[in-house]
């Protein structure tokens, strides 16, 4: 059996990253890691990851809440400078 920690190591994304599209898309962290790592494999899906990462930001900045926009700019960043927009 492969545990959670296999699935979010072998889909490209850090832990951060796959619990943004898990809470952004309401699915379990399992469920989020296979997603990511199918749209990781298109330029389409490629994209629909850095929108769903805005959608979390704009969703923050909505909210106020300062400190977590900061966290997921943070997180987006990292995300950013290994996965480009094509």
């Amino acid at each position: 059996m492969v545990s959670l920690n296999e699935c979010i190591g072998m889909c490209g994304l850090h832990e951060d990253e796959v619990a943004l599209v898990a809470e952004h898309e309401h699915l379990p962290l399992v469920v989020a890691a296979e997603l990511a790592q199918t749209l990781l494999q298109t330029p389409s899906g490629l994209h629909r990851l850095h929108d769903i990462f805005h959608d979390c930001m704009a969703t923050q900045a909505a909210r106020r809440d300062s400190a977590r926009q900061r966290e997921l700019a943070r997180i987006y960043a990292a995300f950013r400078e290994r996965h480009p927009t094509p």
